[in-house]
């Protein structure tokens, strides 16, 4: 993408988890995460859609950047919903989908294949753990994200979210840098084989979100028009 360094949009972009896993029983972690849920301010355990929602997609993702119209990028590739671990819900498949954005970032910004290499070279995350994820790039930089808190809203063909994040990123050196975003996403059911959505990714200051020691005010990273069909 001209003018803006890979690695950037990269960051800019990486908001959401890796990996998955079949449904699996409940264990110790998870019942104290669905406690945790029920906790005023926590949020649910993760964010559940219809279930006209599960299966495969293509998703075309528009992505403007700091409001300019003018630096808009946009991206294809697989996206997926799949069955949770809780009786009669769907989760977005955040491994799958961050693996495959990852790939098409680096296509359409390096205007290239991007060879035998894939950008993500490991990752870990479960859906019994959906709130905590770490990824290794091929590059040797890491990044692990943990959602601290959520808030969601559900009809029978929409989903609405907010979730506010810790984003660790370290260099190939090993040196952390913390930030906390915060990741407004909304979707709607237009018919059974076309959905579409939006999200915004807010900067919510710096800092360690989870030690308080954000200084700034929130400020717009991206916004995105979300396009699926299937």
């Amino acid at each position: 993408y001209d003018g803006m360094p890979l690695a950037s949009i990269v960051v800019t972009l990486w908001n959401v988890p890796l990996a998955s896993f079949a449904a699996a029983p409940l264990d110790a972690g998870e019942a104290i995460r669905r406690s945790a849920a029920n906790i005023p301010g926590y949020g649910q355990t993760d964010v559940f859609y219809p279930e006209a929602f599960e299966g495969t997609w293509k998703m075309t993702r528009e992505v403007e950047f700091n409001g300019n119209m003018e630096r808009t990028l946009r991206l294809t590739y697989p996206f997926r919903f799949i069955r949770s671990i809780e009786d009669g819900a769907v989760v977005a498949d955040r491994g799958f989908n961050q693996a495959e954005l990852e790939k098409a970032i680096v296509q359409t910004v390096k205007g290239e294949a991007g060879g035998s290499l894939s950008p993500v070279q490991s990752y870990e995350w479960a859906q019994s753990n959906p709130n905590d994820l770490k990824i290794i790039l091929s590059d040797g930089t890491s990044k692990e994200i943990k959602v601290t808190k959520r808030a969601t809203e559900r009809t029978d063909d929409t989903v609405s979210f907010s979730e506010f994040q810790r984003l660790t990123q370290e260099d190939q050196r090993g040196v952390p840098v913390i930030s906390a975003r915060r990741v407004v996403s909304k979707w709607k059911l237009v018919e059974n084989s076309k959905l579409e959505g939006m999200e915004i990714i807010y900067d919510m200051g710096g800092g360690d979100p989870l030690a308080g020691t954000g200084t700034k005010a929130a400020a717009v990273l991206s916004k995105s028009r979300l396009y699926l069909v299937r």
